[in-house]
């Protein structure tokens, strides 16, 4: 999905959710809406609001958790919590099958596709669960948390 649709998207599903609760679609919902379609990989509360500031806007920190609830709510954002039980969100899409390779040292994260992975997993039965998509994160070091050399098996 190219960025366009993927911002439009996320816009369409944020103006329904509005809609369907009868709330506002405020200014700053509409800004951090486009703050976090910009976010790569998963970020933390923190480091947008701190984005944010660092561009000249001042929101409140309770402004943004809530905003990330109600983004979380309506399908835009997906929230995970590291091992270390930090509170970090990610952006959620309509074709979400994805790998997500996460690093155990430095928390940075990166999306990948496994088209052989993905079959697999659309075949596998669960007794009273239909699936409708997945993710899956993988833990491990990413190239610099290693050394910038490859791990040898």
């Amino acid at each position: 999905m190219n960025e366009e649709k993927r911002k439009s998207d996320a816009e369409d599903r944020l103006l329904h959710y509005l809609s369907q609760h009868s709330l506002r679609c405020t200014s700053e919902r509409r800004m951090l809406l486009g703050w976090v379609m910009e976010m790569r990989g998963s970020f933390t509360p923190g480091r947008l609001l701190e984005s944010l500031t660092e561009s000249g806007f001042r929101l409140s920190q309770g402004t943004v958790y809530n905003t990330l609830k109600l983004f979380e709510s309506a399908g835009i954002v997906r929230r995970r919590r590291t091992a270390e039980g930090v509170e970090t969100y990610e952006c959620a899409s309509l074709d979400d099958e994805h790998l997500t390779l996460v690093c155990s040292r430095c928390g940075r994260s990166r999306e990948v596709k496994d088209a052989e992975l993905a079959k697999l997993l659309k075949l596998r039965r669960y007794p009273s669960f239909i699936m409708n998509g997945f993710d899956l994160y993988i833990h491990g070091l990413c190239s610099r948390c290693r050394g910038g050399g490859r791990v040898r098996k």
